[in-house]
């Protein structure tokens, strides 16, 4: 007789492992987390394991498919919004993103600690390219309706919502880079704010919208992320 596979149990202790590994992966980095310290960590044995996760990059692809999901929900619920135009739901999209990272912002501080290094760069591949094919047709819809309803002054919105991700993320590492960098001394917020105006401009260039129009994230809420409040800092 086939053994009855508890749906509820399964899933929650692929959750289980996958905290695991993801949290050693943002103190230690992809490439010094062993699959014995995930072992260790829970207790169990390499079959157990096995069970859920076939290999070691097994493990990353399933962090790197959790995160994408968290994150495409969190953008979809933004972009199919009623009543908005295309303009307002690209507005909210970023609104939701920058939501989502203040929300897990002690998690991926820990991850900016190891993310740069050499040990990462499997984990930095496969997290851009997996996040980009869960995001770029969203932003694809958004962008062509904005055509449709001559909002944006595009030929097409074939292709641009990979255009519009790939920018997006090229931001998020440049602000990642620049964390670093304030935390060492090296850059100041007038920088951050010099940055996140460049890609605003070149967002709206590309989309044929009146400067001013597109606002990807609140100046206080990114210098909240930069500078958080004392009390949370001494915590």
């Amino acid at each position: 007789m086939a053994r009855t596979v508890d749906q509820a149990a399964h899933a929650m202790r692929r959750r289980q492992i996958l905290d695991v590994a993801q949290r050693l992966v943002e103190a230690r980095g992809y490439e010094q987390m062993s699959v014995q310290d995930v072992l260790d960590e829970l207790g169990i044995s390499k079959g157990a394991l096995y069970h859920y996760f076939g290999s070691k990059q097994a493990l990353l692809a399933g962090i790197v498919d959790r995160t994408a999901d968290q994150i495409e929900e969190r953008l979809t619920e933004a972009a199919e919004a009623p009543g908005s135009d295309a303009l307002g739901k690209l507005n909210q999209i970023f609104q939701a993103l920058a939501g989502w990272k203040a929300e897990h912002r002690d998690r991926l501080v820990a991850l900016l600690r190891v993310w740069n290094s050499d040990g990462n760069a499997l984990m930095r591949h496969r997290t851009r390219v997996g996040i980009a094919e869960r995001l770029a047709p969203l932003f694809e819809r958004v962008v062509e309706q904005g055509v449709r309803d001559g909002v944006f002054t595009l030929p097409t919105a074939v292709g641009f919502g990979q255009v519009l991700v790939s920018l997006v993320q090229d931001l998020n590492e440049r602000l990642g880079d620049l964390f670093s960098a304030r935390e060492e001394g090296r850059a100041d917020l007038s920088t951050v704010d010099r940055t996140v105006a460049a890609y605003t401009v070149a967002l709206e260039r590309i989309l044929g919208v009146a400067p001013g129009s597109i606002h990807i994230v609140d100046p206080s809420a990114l210098h909240a992320w930069f500078d958080p409040p004392r009390r949370e800092r001494e915590g």
